[in-house]
């Protein structure tokens, strides 16, 4: 039986402000741009809960229909366009749809994820689809069902996972017959689970982590946090690492944002955001830009930081920036988008900035002739030479390494 977690929804956590808010705050750019597809959008809540908190806070389900409507109404060709949105609750199906009760066209599926999942994604073929995966810990992620996903035929398929990763490697150093200390006492009192994961030295134990994980490569990184070669927090960014790298065989891009709250604080999740399609990548980087800017006025309590920070709180000074992006930039001795190149960057890189911290860089290598840039269109409507940094419907960049 499923463990119900009705405390979860008393009030809404820190926690949950900050997932929420990098949703929120990506899915506006994300859905005025899949609008310009002119194909329909399937948005799927895949843990939707109750869809607001007991302390009249919203949930992932309201913030994204405000959203969605909003787009909606702001693009002139939305009512050309099919915009679907399906909820999914194991538990809490009677409360979300009392709370999404004004809300029309939308489909509440009562049940677990994992049964439900495939039947309610065979209906969109051909459609943009978007799963924000947010589940009570590890148990109900499948890796392998990530890669039915992407081997679908959809148009397109965006992915955000909330990676439990600490939970993770728990239940895997009891599988692997020793205990995983932190020096926080109560680290673990807020990793709720989406039901009880109680695993222990036996092969089918073995068998729902490989699942989870999508192989059996969590065991090497086990055995050296056993042997002591690494602490606990340095475990779980390996296997954050190494989980990104397996995601990153069925989608090309794949990004990962730490969520803390307190500076210098070890995180308690992982944001895992997986895509095929360059576009969605660098609009999801800035988005955690974007809000790394507002997480470190929470951590800073609105305290101004000196130094650019990335996502570990390490300082990124400009001078690494730019040698990051003359590294990266100098292997395309071939044509290929600014999009295309900015998206591997930030996969190799993580989001260490946003796609105008590039730009600025690539704009002076063009200067100093080290780059060359062909942009469509070549002209502005008054004769002058284009110099847009940025590709958008019906504007394009495309770039080469001059040798």
């Amino acid at each position: 039986m499923a463990k119900k977690n009705d405390d979860f929804f008393v009030e809404k956590k820190p926690w949950s402000k900050v997932k929420d808010e990098l949703l929120g705050c990506y899915l506006k750019p994300y859905v005025s741009k899949i609008l310009h597809t002119h194909k329909p959008l399937a948005y799927v809540d895949c843990f939707a809960g109750k869809g607001k908190f007991d302390d009249g806070n919203p949930g992932s389900p309201l913030i994204a229909l405000d959203i969605i409507q909003s787009c909606f109404k702001e693009t002139k060709i939305s009512n050309k366009i099919r915009i679907g949105a399906a909820f999914i609750d194991l538990n809490y199906a009677k409360e979300l749809e009392k709370n999404l009760s004004a809300y029309h066209g939308i489909k509440i599926v009562a049940g677990a994820y994992e049964d439900t999942i495939d039947d309610l994604l065979m209906s969109k073929v051909g459609c943009n689809v978007f799963l924000y995966i947010d589940p009570y810990g590890i148990k109900a992620l499948d890796c392998s069902k990530f890669d039915t996903f992407a081997n679908g035929q959809f148009n397109s398929i965006e992915l955000l996972i909330n990676m439990n990763s600490f939970g993770f490697i728990r239940e895997a150093c009891n599988v692997m017959g020793t205990k995983f200390k932190l020096d926080d006492k109560g680290f673990f009192d807020e990793l709720i689970e989406y039901a009880p994961t109680v695993l222990d030295s036996t092969d089918d134990s073995i068998e729902t982590l490989n699942r989870i994980a999508g192989g059996d490569y969590w065991k090497e990184i086990i055995i050296r946090y056993k042997n002591g070669e690494m602490d606990g927090y340095k475990t779980e960014e390996c296997f954050s690492g190494k989980y990104c790298q397996r995601l990153s065989k069925s989608y090309a891009y794949v990004l990962n944002m730490p969520i803390r709250i307190q500076k210098n604080q070890h995180p308690k999740y992982r944001m895992i955001h997986a895509t095929n399609h360059p576009a969605g990548c660098i609009l999801m980087a800035d988005n955690i830009c974007n809000r790394w800017e507002l997480l470190k006025e929470i951590q800073s309590s609105g305290q101004m930081t000196l130094f650019q920070e990335d996502l570990d709180n390490q300082i990124i000074e400009e001078y690494q920036i730019r040698d990051y992006v003359l590294d990266h930039f100098s292997q395309y001795d071939e044509w290929i988008s600014l999009t295309e190149a900015q998206a591997s960057f930030f996969v190799k890189y993580g989001a260490i900035c946003k796609t105008g911290d590039i730009a600025k860089v690539v704009k002076l290598l063009e200067h100093d002739g080290k780059i060359k840039i062909e942009r469509a269109p070549a002209v502005t409507e008054s004769g002058k030479l284009s110099k847009f940094m940025t590709e958008s419907h019906g504007q394009s960049v495309s770039l080469k390494w001059v040798k």
